[in-house]
């Protein structure tokens, strides 16, 4: 059975985190991942007989429940930064970072597009609420403004934006609740939404960049070998078919159509 611990808070008791438990390998992964790494988790799981505990949080916040506690075996990071993050806290191994999935900045609107959002332009027309992610927090809150820039457009968007969510769920739900007329998200959040939400893509000259989730071994890891063979599963055409299904990319090739 695996065992979900759900992270509302970096400082969450450590030993909610880690179970301490030798047999168990503990996973501290972003929330925004809980979808394919459950199904990936379930499958690993039935397929080793591993005992799996998944902590889910934000991205820095698991990080940092990862290195105030001292456990935990692997780290599965939303965005590079993260992971480079990580390699400077020397909270994870930097020669076992693998890339797991990859995504493209989006505009992102209300399922029936109330705005009339069609391209980037739209987004600096009076009136319209636009969302962003603080570039503090997220990768996603460095690329939507250099997105804007990059277009000429940044004075006038600038006006329009109304808030800068701390995470890209956060920025989900204004949506899903129509709060904003338009933010800029991952691809993935509107096939597993696609009731609520509508992408629309942006050309790959107007990006500065694009996403990869990683994951990799933590410095605590108990078992170097049972972690590593959950990386090999996870980066395998199982773990791929399950990160496609729910909108990622899951190649370097695939990425070409979007990003150059």
């Amino acid at each position: 059975m695996i065992t979900v611990a759900v992270l509302l808070a970096a400082a969450l008791s450590p030993a909610v985190a880690c179970s301490g438990e030798s047999a168990t390998l503990s996973i501290f992964a972003a929330a925004g991942a809980k979808p394919a790494v459950d199904e990936i988790c379930r499958q690993f799981q039935e397929q080793h007989g591993v005992k799996l505990e998944v902590t889910y949080g934000g991205g820095g916040e698991v990080l940092s429940q990862i290195t105030l506690a001292e456990c935990g075996d692997l780290y599965i990071a939303p965005e590079q930064s993260f992971m480079e993050k990580a390699v400077e806290k020397q909270a994870i191994d930097p020669d076992t970072v693998v890339s797991v999935a990859y995504m493209v900045p989006v505009i992102v609107v209300p399922e029936g597009n109330p705005g009339n959002i069609q391209t980037l332009v739209d987004l600096a027309r009076p009136g319209i609420k636009v969302a962003v992610t603080r570039p503090e927090t997220t990768l996603l809150g460095k690329y939507a403004p250099e997105i804007f820039v990059k277009a000429g457009l940044a004075e006038e968007i600038d006006k329009n934006i109304i808030t800068q969510a701390a995470r890209p769920d956060n920025l989900l739900m204004m949506l899903v609740m129509k709060q904003v007329d338009a933010g800029i998200l991952w691809n993935f959040y509107a096939v597993q939404n696609a009731d609520k939400i509508e992408n629309i893509y942006l050309l790959p000259e107007q990006l500065t960049g694009i996403g990869e989730m990683q994951i990799a071994v933590t410095t605590y890891c108990r078992d170097t070998d049972a972690a590593r063979e959950f990386i090999d599963f996870i980066t395998s055409a199982e773990g791929k078919t399950v990160f496609e299904q729910l909108g990622y990319l899951v190649s370097a090739e695939d990425i070409k159509e979007y990003w150059q």
